[in-house]
């Protein structure tokens, strides 16, 4: 495998590019499907950094010029996260880098843009090449922007202080956002065409920029795959509570928040990651809420607040951007998480409050054993929880976890905007896929297994072969992603995805990608319209989100 790469380095050439901060020097490449050209810039700061005392402040520098040539031929720092793929905790605090792939540098092109907010489950991922390669995208003509954000605690603290008022890592993505808006025309992309497009949790943080009025006028659409910021993990109510539970794990001797923090950012970011990853043990697996650090509320410091109120107040209140949408599910996405459970699967089986969403609040124990009830008959009728019920178990995680949250995401934004909402079911189901490989699971269409059919990654090496199912496919669904982003019409050409995808409209048509590409309406009617119920009953103004 490596003399594979130290090849294709070898035909790699280098090229030079003058943007106003200053000179850049990147890499013409053959990308890895087709051998079509691509130029790569990575390892470009979009912000000054915030590093030592400042690591838990908002981002409010821009970079600065520099002088001489930047070299920008490979991805920069990560973030500081426990990855997987690493097999450790990893990354720098001098992490906030974009990459650019592009197919050419006319500045004329005016291309359309995706900018890529990676997954990770909001404490880990980055951006870097081994996974988030643009090369498929790239040959559809079109400009990819992956960027890296502050994550896990520097990304998501609040501490209710203005050194430390929350929302970090999505402030980050604003930056780079404008960074974008004044610079990607020099990589041939136009400004005012950039789609955010999110994969895992980076689809929640897509969709808070959707009612941020930080963000309002720094992208025209939204790709979402798989998951909501309605999500019981990708919001806290108590961010102060969490950010102290965070603070006693180092023994600070003060009642001063603006100490604890100026105290907590002398600590090592590898010990805080390893604190955080100690909070995160006992949290509930069950519904995916292994998130320590999430967006939440910012109180008023008379700083630019990324999050002025809770984000469905955002959206009742009308502050939803009208934008054309993409969005959908994994068949089976809580596969990817089953073979932890496993071992504990028949002792909690019959513990069906651990089930319940904690976004819903429910705290009266008489309700909260109705609800674990209604959620028992519904899944299991009269059956227990074991290894011969195991796919009624993955429908229950799937739908509590992910696809409940988004699917009524693409009810509501549907409901409100003028704009478009195509919506999708992956259920294509190939042994290559990019987690279920990661993780050595083989569960069905698990969380994260349609990545690997958009991006090309140096890690997976998964380049399709020639006349496989497995190209094909890449082309039906890079054709589809790139018309949306430079037509916001997914079918705007048909030259492999044989199908008109219709918006869903109010027959809630949906495409169903599998081995064929089928319009089908109502995607998961009854297991939809069980879990709208009970978010009706403890959420006030729940209809009101769909109007």
């Amino acid at each position: 495998m490596e003399n594979m790469y130290v090849q294709k380095a070898k035909r790699d050439e280098e090229v030079l590019l003058d943007i106003p901060l200053g000179t850049l020097k990147g890499l013409k490449k053959t990308t890895a499907f087709h051998e079509m050209p691509m130029y790569s810039f990575q390892g470009i700061p979009y912000v000054e950094p915030n590093i030592g005392p400042n690591k838990f402040r908002s981002p409010s520098e821009p970079v600065e010029p520099w002088t001489g040539v930047k070299d920008a031929t490979k991805s920069g720092n990560e973030c500081v996260a426990f990855r997987l793929m690493r097999k450790g905790i990893t990354g720098d605090d001098d992490c906030l880098h974009l990459d650019i792939y592009t197919p050419d540098l006319n500045r004329e092109a005016k291309r359309a843009v995706l900018f890529v907010l990676h997954g990770g489950g909001l404490n880990s991922g980055s951006a870097h090449e081994d996974i988030y390669r643009g090369d498929f995208l790239v040959e559809r003509d079109v400009v990819v922007v992956t960027i890296n954000f502050r994550i896990g605690v520097l990304g998501f603290s609040n501490f209710g202080d203005a050194v430390a008022p929350g929302n970090a890592g999505l402030k980050d993505q604003v930056m780079a956002l404008k960074w974008v808006r004044d610079n990607i025309e020099y990589f041939s992309g136009c400004p005012k065409r950039v789609t955010i497009m999110g994969t895992g949790s980076g689809s929640a943080l897509a969709q808070y920029h959707m009612v941020s009025p930080m963000s309002r006028g720094l992208f025209s659409g939204v790709i979402m795959q798989s998951c909501s910021m309605t999500s019981s993990w990708a919001v806290t109510n108590t961010p102060q509570e969490d950010a102290m539970l965070f603070a006693n794990k180092f023994e600070i001797k003060t009642d001063s928040i603006p100490e604890i923090v100026q105290q907590l950012a002398q600590v090592p970011t590898i010990e805080l990651v390893k604190a955080s990853i100690e909070l995160m043990r006992p949290l509930n697996s069950c519904i995916c809420d292994l998130h320590w650090n999430k967006p939440s509320v910012e109180l008023d410091f008379g700083q630019e607040r990324f999050l002025p109120t809770d984000s469905l107040n955002l959206i009742r209140s009308g502050n939803l951007a009208d934008v054309p949408v993409l969005i959908g599910v994994n068949k089976d996405q809580s596969g990817l998480f089953i073979p932890a459970i496993m071992p504990k699967l028949e002792t909690i089986g019959d513990q069906f409050e651990i089930y319940i969403p904690a976004n819903l609040n429910v705290t009266n124990p008489t309700q909260r054993k109705k609800m674990a009830d209604a959620i028992k008959e519904f899944y299991f009728h009269d059956k227990l929880v074991n290894v011969d019920t195991i796919k009624d178990f993955m429908e229950l995680l799937s739908d509590a976890c992910m696809i409940f949250n988004t699917l009524s995401t693409a009810k509501i934004i549907n409901s409100r905007n003028k704009s478009p909402v195509y919506e999708f079911l992956f259920s294509y189901y190939s042994p290559f896929g990019f987690m279920k490989n990661l993780v050595n699971v083989d569960l069905g269409v698990v969380h994260g297994d349609d990545w690997g059919y958009l991006f090309y990654g140096n890690y997976y090496d998964n380049k399709p072969t020639p006349g496989s199912e497995y190209e094909q496919k890449v082309n039906e669904m890079v054709e589809m992603w790139t018309n949306f982003a430079k037509k916001r019409n997914p079918s705007a050409t048909m030259d492999f995805a044989k199908v008109k995808w219709e918006p869903m409209g109010n027959d809630d048509n949906y495409l169903e990608i599998g081995n064929d590409l089928t319009m089908r309406k109502f995607m998961f009617k009854e297991r939809v319209d069980f879990w709208t119920e009970q978010y009706k009953n403890f959420i006030d103004d729940f209809d009101k989100l769909f109007n």
